[in-house]
């Protein structure tokens, strides 16, 4: 990770474009709580739901999804590893582990899911450390 990147990020889990879940990655979208973001890239992070105080291993994604047409605003979108839980309303305390790669712009959407599941082994090995 980078030397400024906060290593703690939380926040409310608001409506997205639905893109991820269409791709088979859902994720949620976070809108942070205190306004500072990691610098952009592909992160591994534990992740807490509400007050559950169970870890589960994600992928975050901090960024402009530059893949897609349309100006954007920078986001932070968190993909939980083998958990299908509706997370809309909910809170989020992420840890940010490592920094696993820059933002990418892929030449198509199959680029992207190729990428993702890479990005998911990579995760998953660097929790495990």
């Amino acid at each position: 990770m980078t030397a400024q990147a906060p290593r703690m990020l939380r926040g409310d889990v608001v409506p997205g474009d639905g893109r991820g879940r269409l791709l088979g990655f859902p994720t949620a979208n976070l809108r942070c709580r205190d306004g500072q973001l990691p610098d952009d890239g592909i992160y591994a992070a534990w992740v807490r739901i509400d007050d559950d105080p169970t870890p589960r291993a994600g992928t975050v994604s901090v960024g402009t999804n530059p893949t897609f047409a349309g100006v954007r605003e920078r986001r932070v979108e968190v993909h939980l590893h083998a958990t299908e839980v509706d997370l809309y309303g909910r809170t989020l305390a992420v840890e940010l582990v490592a920094y696993l790669r820059p933002t990418l712009c892929f030449a198509d959407a199959d680029a992207l899911i190729a990428q993702s599941v890479i990005d998911i082994a990579d995760s998953d090995a660097a929790l495990a450390r």
